[in-house]
């Protein structure tokens, strides 16, 4: 009988598996088709026969049939993840009963009647005792479903092993449909001693069938792993929307796809703000299956067109070529099934150069899909240009500190030398030793030259702007530059007569042309044609340097630079402005020219522009503000005499920490007449002006020891004074904190190293 019972188990559960594995569409009629089956014969079965499996183990066919149902009913909704499907069991339960109870009551009424035949001579009580026994067999197939999926819900919310979850399902299963053998009987027959005596004897037989039927579940749960995990994975059963009529359901879910749109339509909607876009890679053919619009367009293509390339050909023709070798890395490590973010650059069919950050992720790697990669790609071309110009400000600053601080102390030295030199060259009366000192004046003065110009690119150099005529400056260099260009060099000058004067500082618009000159010269080792024009130009809103910096929309004048020699390789050309970058050899180049002349041009608020194509030349565009006004005449300078000195001697009170620039100066000053006292610090220097206020002058550097600096001794002695002359001197212009346009009456600066016919002009233009 053992091999009967398990043949009638297998039956069941054979059906059921295997309408489980029917397409979606016919699934659920089949389903609904054979629970109807199942509950309609359940109770036939349960009169026609048992099986006695053992001594003591006796298995009936009713048990066998709601083991069936329940087995059958727990599989589809694993398989469904579906409320609904659960409450149509419940409403197929209600029906099948109502069918047999209005049947039996049918039954009862015509089985006596006249003319009927009942050859078995059943008696209709028969049929009419069976409706309590369908009533309750019904609400509890639907209390103990709905427990048992409850219970389910439960434990794969705290259990995560995969091997526990079915475990604790098996021992729930069976559980259920034995305590469904215990109520059952003592429900419709009571609790005497004789049914409670057969309860506990058709234990075994219960325990033994929802075991097999517990086993045929598990089946299906390895057969169909990926439907399992799915409804692991789901939230199928609650009480509310089991006991919440269809109305209501179909009312929430409609809110909640309508919640869902618009949820999507803001993530959406964010995306394309932050300029995200999405595609999908097939790994095994290598190429885009499916991308969106904004994700083809930063490639510069179109969906259609994008969906024809394959990785080998973006990583070909898209990708930057020097960014490619970190692009196949890139796949590697994608076809190993491992996420990836990357950064390259692309080359967009029209040549436009786009940077695309790119986040790689499988798909689906445990499924089907696993050759799959999803894609989330941003152009970052905007950000990554403005973290390049924080670097390149960082890099500048800390250039600017330390010329700043190598400036400061150099021109003190040259300070002292150089008021020494015209000190010492008053004294001898030698031809040749004056020459030796002019010309170590002239040294020293061409290392304040130097200073200054290592200031220039990190934008900080000392400049003395005047309205001076752009013409006027490429006649005066073209006068002696062109005896140093070689013959085979042709030089033309196309200069516009009506240009606009420029307000900028003339030696260093002389010393930017003139390396620019020089520089074309050496990328024209063979001859070639040098040409530099003039003109005036509006500039519109959105022009761009080269860096991307963009250029004040407004009127300049154009000073052009164009050269037919090599050329500038683009390589080359993004880093011609940085400090110290060169293509000459050792020795020929520092590579601080044209890094000078782009802190000079931006420091005097305008712009660089350069285009160049190997083997070609290469074309510079100097962009200088257009000025009002006309050009200022060259004052005469005359040389500081005696004549200088008033009647009454001024007395000065000098300010400077280096003691030898204080002797240098003192000396210089005691030389052409005036009283001098020395003070080494700003908080001494206003310990003696409170003493001695009868002081005509302060002649103070900027920085120094102590609380009170230059600008602040200045604004404590104004307090004491307010029209007290001050001269302020510095050795480096970050020290020059106060704008000359808020300068007070009477002060003036001097950057040192300072001749002494400046020292003594502005000490005299104080004085007076």
């Amino acid at each position: 009988m053992f091999f009967l019972f398990a043949l009638h188990v297998l039956f069941f559960s054979l059906f059921a598996i295997g309408s489980a594995m029917l397409p979606k569409p016919y699934r659920m009629v089949y389903l609904y088709a054979y629970l109807s089956v199942i509950l309609i014969i359940g109770g036939f079965l349960g009169n026609a026969y048992s099986l006695p499996i053992s001594d003591g183990v006796v298995v009936s066919g009713g048990n066998l049939a709601y083991g069936a149902f329940m087995m059958t009913s727990v599989l589809f909704v694993l398989a469904e993840r579906d409320i609904f499907v659960l409450r149509r069991i419940i409403q197929l339960v209600v029906v099948v009963d109502i069918f047999n109870i209005l049947l039996s009551s049918i039954i009862i009424r015509t089985i006596g009647a006249p003319g009927v035949l009942n050859p078995n001579g059943t008696p209709a009580g028969l049929f009419e005792n069976s409706i309590p026994f369908i009533i309750l067999g019904g609400v509890l197939i639907i209390l103990e479903l709905g427990v048992m999926l409850f219970v389910f819900e439960i434990i794969k919310r705290f259990v995560h092993s995969p091997v526990l979850i079915r475990a604790t399902y098996l021992i729930t299963f069976i559980a259920i449909l034995c305590f469904d053998g215990i109520a059952f009987p003592l429900i419709a027959f009571g609790t005497s001693p004789e049914v409670v005596s057969i309860v506990v004897g058709s234990l075994p037989g219960k325990l033994l069938t929802a075991t097999f039927y517990g086993m045929a579940f598990l089946t299906f749960t390895a057969l169909f792993t990926k439907r399992f995990s799915a409804y692991l994975d789901a939230r199928v059963f609650t009480w509310q929307t089991l006991t919440s009529s269809s109305s209501e359901i179909l009312r929430d879910l409609d809110a909640k796809d309508v919640q869902l749109t618009k949820s999507q339509s803001r993530i959406v909607h964010s995306a394309e703000l932050a300029g995200l876009g999405y595609a999908i890679s097939d790994l095994k053919t290598g190429r885009v299956v499916e991308c969106d619009e904004v994700y083809a367009a930063m490639h510069g293509m179109t969906v259609k067109d994008f969906e024809a390339y394959d990785i080998n050909k973006i990583i070909g023709q898209l990708i930057h070529e020097e960014d490619r070798q970190e692009g196949t890395e890139v796949v590697k490590k994608v076809m190993r099934g491992e996420g990836a973010i990357c950064e390259l650059r692309h080359v967009l069919p029209n040549g436009e150069v786009r940077s695309l950050r790119k986040i790689f992720s499988p798909l689906d790697p445990s499924g089907p899909d696993n050759t799959l990669v999803e894609v989330v790609g941003q152009d970052v071309t905007e950000s990554s240009q403005l973290q390049e110009k924080l670097y390149q400000s960082q890099k500048m600053d800390a250039i600017g500190k330390l010329t700043g601080g190598v400036a400061h102390d150099f021109n003190n030295l040259l300070a002292v030398i150089l008021g020494n030199l015209e000190l010492l060259n008053d004294e001898i009366t030698d031809p040749e030793k004056q020459e030796l000192i002019q010309a170590s004046i002239q040294a020293t003065l061409r290392g304040a030259d130097l200073t200054r110009n290592m200031l220039s690119f990190a934008r900080k150099a000392p400049l003395r702007p005047t309205l001076v005529e752009v013409n006027q400056i490429v006649r005066d260099l073209e006068k002696w530059t062109s005896r140093t260009l070689p013959s085979t060099i042709t030089v033309e000058t196309n200069l516009d007569d009506a240009v606009a004067v420029i307000n900028v500082d003339s030696s260093s618009a002389e010393s930017g042309l003139l390396n620019l000159i020089l520089n074309a010269r050496d990328a024209m080792p063979q001859g070639g044609k040098l040409t530099i024009e003039t003109s005036n130009v509006s500039v519109a809103e959105g022009t761009k340097t080269p860096a991307g910096d963009d250029i004040e929309p407004g009127q300049y004048v154009l000073l052009s630079v164009a050269d037919t020699g090599e050329g500038i390789s683009p390589e080359n050309l993004k880093s011609i402005f940085e400090p110290f970058f060169t293509t000459k050899p050792v020795g020929s180049g520092s590579g601080l020219g044209l890094s000078m002349l782009d802190g000079f041009m931006r420091q005097s608020g305008g712009a660089i522009r350069v285009s160049s194509e190997e083997g070609k030349g290469t074309v510079f565009e100097l962009y200088f503000p257009a000025a009002t006004g006309s050009r200022n005449e060259d004052t005469t300078r005359q040389d500081p005499t005696l004549d200088t000195l008033v009647e009454e001697r001024s007395t000065i009170l000098v300010v400077e920490d280096n003691a030898d620039v204080l002797n240098a100066i003192r000396k210089t000053l005691v030389k052409y007449g005036y009283r001098v006292i020395e003070a080494l610090s700003g908080d001494e220097a206003l310990e003696i002006y409170q003493k001695q206020p009868k002081i005509d002058l302060v002649l103070t550097d900027i920085v120094m020891p102590g609380e009170l600096q230059g600008t602040s001794l200045a604004q404590a002695l104004r307090e004491l004074s307010p029209g007290l002359p001050i001269i302020l001197m510095s050795g480096n212009t970050e020290e020059n904190i106060i704008p000359n346009d808020k300068r007070r009456p009477g002060e003036m600066r001097l950057i040192k190293p300072v001749i002494r016919e400046d020292l003594l002009r502005a000490v005299s233009e104080a004085l007076s």
